[in-house]
């Protein structure tokens, strides 16, 4: 059993980390949530642990039913924290290195059709109700730039201070930064729908801030809730469902769906994988090569364009 002293080391060196993870190496308040789950799952003091220990709970999880999905997070999170204290000296040997989490299978990310897309974005921003307009807004915005729904929620309007450490977008400019995973920052350009549209929301977002007495300088973000508060994950995927079940879309629209149909559409145009690594915000090419599963109509096109027996005289 583990004595209070052990308990109040092993919660000491988990929030450290913890804060290392959120302003050193600028994860997202959810990631950071989910590591420190992850991490209070071992118990005892961390610098005491053994290979043998964390297996034991791999093994104690997976039996439970826990998604590999998740057993392979949990792993990852294992392997950051004992990373960390090991290179600072309290650990000898990082314990969870040799660890395997169960195989992931393959799963292609889901994308909306080009076709379904322009029908759920025909017509000007709905005007009314407010939980419609922001919807419009924020698809249009997710499948133009292929923003993550977090990196979209955090744009924040240009400002006197605007730091270049900080996730803005410029209408005038027709273009946007976010940081991304990492902290790492890019730059995504704008359409001119999308800007179009962005003028139309600015009147609506002015009004609501107006009718719950918020100044436009002391709100800086570009999406904003009913409430003139700052606007929610949770939030914005509840919207963005029942508008897209308003506009008779026959898929259930999650958020996600719109950056994976941003990649997908954009590298079946192009063929350049590495400017939709770019866009995307990917730290590794391997993660874009998800998107090379092409349609069969496209790598026919392809096939009968380069494949010299198959071209016609």
């Amino acid at each position: 059993m583990c004595s209070a002293k052990s308990t109040e080391q092993s919660s000491q060196l988990i929030q450290a980390y913890l804060d290392h993870l959120l302003l050193v190496r600028r994860y997202s308040p959810h990631t950071v949530s989910a590591v420190r789950q992850d991490l209070n799952l071992i118990a005892g003091d961390p610098a005491q642990a053994s290979q043998q220990h964390l297996k034991s709970l791999l093994v104690q999880r997976h039996a439970s039913g826990l998604a590999p999905s998740s057993l392979a997070r949990m792993l990852s999170s294992w392997r950051g924290f004992f990373a960390h204290l090991h290179e600072a000296g309290t650990l000898a040997s990082n314990p969870a290195l040799g660890l395997r989490a169960p195989k992931l299978p393959k799963r292609l990310p889901k994308a909306v059709s080009v076709d379904h897309l322009n029908g759920l974005l025909s017509g000007p921003l709905p005007k009314a109700p407010f939980s419609h307009a922001i919807a419009h807004l924020l698809i249009e915005l997710l499948y133009a730039t292929g923003l993550r729904i977090s990196e979209a929620i955090a744009l924040e309007l240009p400002q006197p201070t605007t730091s270049n450490q900080r996730s803005w977008i410029n209408v005038d400019r027709a273009e946007l930064q976010v940081l991304g995973k990492g902290g790492k920052a890019r730059i995504v350009p704008l359409t001119r729908i999308l800007v179009d549209l962005i003028h139309q929301w600015l009147s609506i977002r002015a009004s609501v801030l107006q009718d719950h007495g918020v100044s436009l300088a002391e709100f800086p973000y570009l999406l904003v809730s009913a409430k003139g508060r700052a606007y929610g994950v949770r939030q914005a995927q509840k919207d963005l469902a029942a508008y897209a079940k308003h506009r008779q879309l026959p898929v259930h629209l999650h958020p996600h769906m719109l950056r994976h149909s941003f990649g997908s559409h954009v590298l079946q145009e192009s063929q350049n994988l590495r400017a939709v690594q770019e866009l995307l915000g990917h730290s590794s090419i391997a993660s874009t090569q998800v998107y090379t599963s092409l349609d069969f109509k496209h790598l026919a096109k392809v096939y009968d364009e380069s494949f010299p027996r198959s071209k016609r005289k």
